[in-house]
């Protein structure tokens, strides 16, 4: 299996082969990747604590780990199902604050773009900046980049801009975020969260 990393802040992207990416499981955020299981990085004790609140009695849930281990990034969210005893991930990314410097995390993911676009077919590209759906007044930002495989996985690159409020309710900051998107989770997404 081909494996590639990525790196926000060193702009690497690696192979062990030269062919381009054609696998939502080729890509690695801090070493994971979709399909593993949380546990052979984490206890279950860590992950229960980390489990965030956002998606209550949904089929998904979040769960954001800061570790000082982390090569690039500050934080890692992953995506779990629920009642799944394996904690198997459908979704990870690796996020870097930029707490009220959302010209910056633009520029950065600018730079990000051009690297990745070296790996990913172009054709199956999309961006935009669309409000968040989970902020009902729809001034939360999402400034989005998204290369999409033919299952419906995908690879993004993101910039956050949160509201004071919504950054109050869920304990959020504005940040980049470079995430791996199983095609079971942008089904949810795309469902409401439900």
């Amino acid at each position: 299996m081909k494996r590639f990393s990525l790196y926000a802040f060193l702009l690497l992207f690696t192979f062990q082969t030269s062919s381009r990416a054609d696998d939502i499981r080729d890509f690695q955020i801090e070493g994971m990747s979709i399909g593993d299981s949380a546990l052979d990085y984490f206890s279950e004790e860590e992950i229960i604590k980390s489990k965030r609140r956002t998606f209550e009695h949904k089929s998904f849930y979040i769960v954001s780990i800061a570790d000082s281990k982390f090569i690039t990034y500050e934080g890692i969210d992953f995506y779990l199902k629920t009642n799944d005893k394996k904690y198997i991930i459908y979704a990870i990314n690796g996020l870097i604050s930029y707490r009220d410097r959302i010209k910056e995390c633009t520029k950065k993911k600018a730079e990000i773009l051009i690297e990745l676009e070296k790996s990913l077919d172009k054709k199956f590209y999309d961006a935009g900046t669309f409000p968040h759906k989970l902020d009902k007044s729809g001034l939360s930002k999402q400034i989005q980049s998204v290369y999409e495989f033919s299952s419906g996985a995908n690879v993004r690159v993101e910039c956050y801009d949160w509201t004071n409020k919504m950054k109050k309710k869920f304990n959020v900051e504005d940040n980049l975020s470079i995430g791996i998107l199983s095609s079971e989770i942008q089904e949810w997404i795309d469902n409401g969260y439900q």
